[in-house]
C-alpha cells in the first residue's frame, strides 16, 4: 500500500526541501515523490494532520524489553510497540535478560521474535558471559551473529583487565564497546544523587566521583587501545567534560544521555517518589543544564529513553527497597516537547535521536529525499498523546505528566 503524507514539514536538514511543507508519496517503501501538492488515488493511505512534521526514523540506543526471563515486566511484542509508539523506527534492545544476551541463540531468539513489528529491533549483547563481569563472552561470533552493540548495561564492568580486553576485541571486529560509566565500589548502596536533597531525605547518596572515576579508567584504556567506546548514560558535568576532552584529543569516543537526565533534577524525588528512582540517578540543576548544553553542541551524540519496565511489586513499595527505572519509550516525545523543548531546539533534539545514534552504530543515516527508503517518523508537536497504553509496565508516565506531541506515525527499514 501506498502512503501520503500530505503537507509536512521536512525536518532533514540534508534534504533538499529541508524547513520546506511538501506532500511525500511513500511507493513500495521508498519515497516516489515530494511536491508541493500531489493527488490523492483510491487505496492510498493519506496521512494529515494541522502541524505535520516528518524526520527521519528515530533510533533509541537502550532499551529493556525483559524477554525473556520477565515477560511479566514487559515483552518483546509490548516494548516494540511501546518503541513504535514513541515514534522510534529502531531500537537497541539491552542484552539483560533471563539468561543474557551472550550467544547466539540468545540473538537468533530475538531477531525471530521481532519479526512483523514496525519498529527494527538491534540487539545488543554481552561483554561479559553471563554478564557476570569476569570473562569475556564470544565477542567476534556475537558481533558476526548480529550484535549491533557489545554491554552489560546496566552494569558497569570494573574489571579493569576484562574492559582493556573488550576494547582490544572491538578494535578488531569493528563492533563498539558501550559500558556505563559507574564505579559501584564508591558508592556501593547509593539510591540517589548525593547532595542537599539525599540529605533531607536521609538516602545514602551517589557522588559524582562514580561516574568520573570509571569514565576517567575508559578514556584511559581507549587511548592506549585506540579502540571504539560508546559512554552509556552520561549524567553529570564533570561527564560531559571528559568526554569533550576526549574527543579534542581524536579518540573514537560517543556518549548517551537518558531523556530523564535532561528533564528532571533530584528534586523529584521530594516525598519519596519511587518513579523517579533510576540509575544513573537524576542530578542537580547544573548537571542537567551542562547536559542540555552537551547534546547542542555535539558533545553527547545521542538521546535515549532507557526504557526499563518495572511491575507494582517493584516499584510500588519502600524507596530504598524500589527497583531503578522508568518506562519512557512511547511518552518520550511528548515528555521532551512538554518539558524540554524550550530549552533544546527541535533540530538539537532530532539530531540527537537520528545522526547521532547512526553514528554510534555505524549506520548511513536515513534521509528524506525523492528515491531513499521511506524510514520516518511522522509526528505533530501540537497534538494531544494517545492515552491508551502499550507498554505492560507499571512504572510509565503516559497520562500521568502533563504531555503535548504526538507521535503520527513511523516507517521503517534496514540502514546500511
Amino acid at each position: 500500500m501506498s502512503i501520503l503524507i500530505r503537507q509536512a514539514l521536512i525536518m532533514d536538514p540534508y534534504s533538499e526541501v529541508y524547513g520546506e511543507r511538501k506532500d511525500v508519496l511513500i511507493l513500495r517503501g521508498r519515497i516516489e515523490e515530494m511536491a508541493d501538492s500531489l493527488n490523492s488515488s483510491k487505496g492510498r493511505k493519506v496521512i494529515e494532520g494541522d502541524d505535520l512534521r516528518l524526520s527521519p526514523g528515530w533510533i533509541d540506543l537502550k532499551a529493556h524489553f525483559c524477554d525473556p526471563g520477565e515477560e511479566f515486566k514487559e515483552d518483546l511484542d509490548t516494548g516494540l510497540r511501546a518503541s513504535t509508539r514513541g515514534g522510534f523506527t529502531g531500537v537497541v534492545s539491552s542484552s539483560s535478560t533471563y539468561p543474557p544476551v551472550d550467544n547466539k541463540g540468545s540473538l537468533k531468539y530475538l531477531k525471530e521474535r521481532a519479526k512483523g513489528h514496525k519498529t527494527r529491533l538491534y540487539p545488543s549483547a554481552c561483554i561479559s558471559k553471563g554478564r557476570q563481569g569476569e570473562s569475556l563472552a564470544e565477542l567476534t561470533d556475537l558481533s558476526r551473529s548480529g550484535a549491533i552493540l557489545m554491554s552489560d548495561a546496566p552494569d558497569s564492568i570494573r574489571d579493569s583487565g576484562l574492559m582493556l580486553k573488550a576494547l582490544l576485541y572491538a578494535k578488531n571486529s569493528g563492533t563498539r564497546i558501550s559500558n556505563v560509566p559507574a564505579d559501584g565500589e564508591v558508592s556501593p548502596h547509593g539510591v540517589m544523587n548525593e547532595g542537599g536533597m539525599s540529605s533531607l531525605l536521609g538516602m545514602v547518596g551517589s557522588p559524582h566521583l562514580t561516574e568520573t572515576l570509571a569514565l576517567q579508567r575508559d578514556i584511559a584504556l581507549l587511548d592506549y587501545t585506540k579502540s571504539k567506546l560508546h559512554v552509556s548514560g552520561l549524567s553529570t558535568s564533570e561527564g560531559v567534560q571528559l568526554v569533550k576532552a576526549a574527543k579534542r584529543k581524536g579518540l573514537d569516543i560517543t556518549a548517551e544521555v537518558h531523556l530523564a537526565n535532561l528533564l528532571w533534577t533530584d528534586a523529584k524525588l521530594d516525598g519519596f517518589d519511587t518513579r523517579f528512582k533510576l540509575s544513573p540517578p537524576l542530578r542537580n540543576e547544573k548537571d542537567r543544564k551542562a547536559l542540555i548544553k552537551g547534546v547542542k553542541d555535539g558533545t553527547i551524540d545521542a538521546i535515549s529513553s532507557d526504557h526499563r519496565p518495572e511491575d507494582i511489586e517493584h516499584k510500588k513499595i519502600e524507596f530504598g527497597r524500589a527497583a531503578f527505572g522508568l518506562a519512557l519509550a512511547e511518552s518520550f516525545f511528548p515528555l521532551y516537547q512538554e518539558h524540554l523543548a524550550d530549552e533544546l531546539p527541535l533540530d538539537d533534539f532530532l539530531r540527537a535521536v537520528t545522526d547521532g545514534p547512526c553514528h554510534v552504530l555505524g549506520f548511513t543515516p536515513a534521509r528524506l529525499k525523492v528515491g531513499a527508503r521511506a524510514i520516518f517518523t511522522c509526528f505533530d508537536p501540537s497534538q494531544s498523546p494517545d492515552s491508551n497504553v502499550m507498554t505492560k509496565a507499571y512504572n510509565h508516565l503516559v497520562g500521568q505528566l502533563p504531555m503535548t506531541g504526538k507521535v503520527i506515525d513511523i516507517s521503517s527499514g534496514p540502514l546500511d
